[in-house]
């Protein structure tokens, strides 16, 4: 298997047009999801996007969030 850098420079000889093609198909791989490091997990592209627009949410204001007690209540009841 190549390496990285291997590959990169590879890349770089590409005509601009078909490195904006290789953007596209690794951009497309990538957004699936992602694989957690020494797990089996993999997390969904869909959850990490849910999780980045309710993190920009709450620190823009829009979202202030739940609280600890309403937390409490949500996980035990």
């Amino acid at each position: 298997m190549p390496t990285y850098e291997e590959v990169l420079s590879l890349a770089k000889q590409l005509f601009l047009p078909d490195q904006s093609r290789l953007i596209e198909a690794l951009s497309s791989l990538v957004h699936h999801g992602v694989a957690v490091e020494d797990t089996d997990e993999f997390i969904p592209a869909e959850e990490i996007a849910e999780s980045e627009t309710a993190l920009q949410e709450y620190w823009t204001g829009l979202d202030w969030g739940m609280s600890s007690e309403a937390l409490k209540q949500k996980l035990f009841g």
